[in-house]
C-alpha cells in the first residue's frame, strides 16, 4: 500500500496556516475575555471573585465614559505569544488597588455664592447659612486615596483553559482536512 504524501503535505500545510492564525485568535480571546470582566463585574481565575460595590457612585463600576473598557486591545501579536492591555494611565490602580498618597495643585478659583447646610465637622456643629462669594489662592494639598482592587485584566486559570480549548479544536479541524 501506496502512502498518499498529497494529503499529507494538504495536512502539514493546514497545520502550519492554522498555528500562524493561532496567536491572533488568542489575542481576541484574551481581549473579549477581559471586556467581559466589567459585564459581569468579577474577575474568574480558578473561582469566581465579585468586584467590589461602589458606595458614591450609581451606574455600573468602572464604567464612568467606557474609556477604559474600549481601551483594551491587542497590544502586539507574535509567531509564538500575544500581548493584551491598555493605555490609560489609572488602568493599573484599578486593576491591582492599592493606596496612593501624593501632594496636588489645586487652581486659583473662584466660588459663587450658595446656602449651606449645617453639618458636623471634627465634632464641632456648624450652623447653616449663606456663604459669599470669594476667590482661593493656588495652593497644594495632600491626599490620600485608597483603590479597592477590581481586577478586569491578567493571567487566569479560567482564560487559559479556554486558550487551551482553542489550540486544541483549531488544530483538531486542521488535520481533518
Amino acid at each position: 500500500m501506496q502512502p498518499d504524501f498529497k494529503r499529507l503535505i494538504r495536512i502539514c500545510d493546514s497545520v502550519n496556516r492554522t498555528i500562524t492564525r493561532i496567536p491572533h485568535k488568542a489575542a481576541t480571546l484574551a481581549v473579549n475575555f477581559s471586556k467581559e470582566r466589567f459585564r459581569k463585574k468579577n474577575w474568574l481565575d480558578t473561582s469566581e471573585h465579585p468586584w467590589k460595590k461602589t458606595k458614591k457612585r450609581k451606574g455600573s463600576t468602572l464604567i464612568k465614559s467606557g474609556r477604559l473598557k474600549r481601551s483594551i486591545r491587542q497590544i502586539h501579536v507574535g509567531a509564538d505569544y500575544a500581548i493584551i492591555g491598555t493605555d490609560v494611565p489609572y488602568a493599573r490602580t484599578h486593576n491591582d488597588g492599592g493606596t496612593f498618597t501624593g501632594v496636588e495643585t489645586v487652581r486659583t478659583h473662584s466660588v459663587k455664592a450658595h446656602k449651606r447646610k449645617a453639618y458636623i465637622r471634627a465634632g464641632k456643629r456648624v450652623k447653616a447659612g449663606t456663604v459669599r462669594a470669594h476667590i482661593v489662592k493656588s495652593h497644594k494639598r495632600r491626599f490620600k486615596r485608597t483603590f479597592a482592587q477590581r481586577k478586569f485584566i491578567g493571567q487566569s486559570q479560567h482564560l487559559t483553559n479556554q486558550l487551551t480549548g482553542m489550540i486544541q479544536s483549531e488544530i483538531q479541524k486542521a488535520i481533518r482536512v
